[in-house]
């Protein structure tokens, strides 16, 4: 069954796939299938076609990084530690991304697939046979 625009999000921070929710999706860290192996869901539209969930990332680890920045700040002020900070910085600007890359990838995938779940000639997937996944 389908989720709603919510939950096909929701899927997608999970690393799953956000149309049936299915696990097994990955290669490795960094690689997606390029099909849902259960629903059949095309993870990438168009080659390149992730500059959208390039975005999501470095926003993400952009305010990630902007919140330690202010609490350090806040918190420090007027004696701030510069190399406590540089060394934070490029563990949230270095680190996060790598660790959020497979899930805002996925994001990025629920967006396309809300966004092609909305044209109308969108038809919902019948389930596949599984007997049949050595004919394709």
């Amino acid at each position: 069954m389908e989720a709603g625009s919510g939950g096909a999000l929701l899927r997608g921070a999970r690393k799953r796939c956000p149309r049936c929710g299915s696990r097994a999706i990955w290669l490795t860290w960094f690689k997606a299938k390029p099909l849902c192996p259960v629903c059949g869901l095309r993870f990438e539209a168009e080659e390149g076609g992730f500059l959208g969930a390039m975005v999501i990332n470095y926003t993400f680890a952009f305010t990630v990084w902007i919140v330690a920045i202010v609490i350090t700040l806040i918190l420090t002020v007027p004696d701030l530690p510069v190399g406590p900070a540089i060394i934070g910085s490029v563990v949230i600007l270095g680190g996060l991304p790598l660790w959020f890359y497979p899930r805002s990838k996925m994001l990025w995938a629920a967006v396309e697939f809300l966004t092609a779940r909305s044209e109308p000639g969108y038809r919902t997937p019948t389930a596949r046979d599984p007997r049949a996944r050595d004919l394709e």
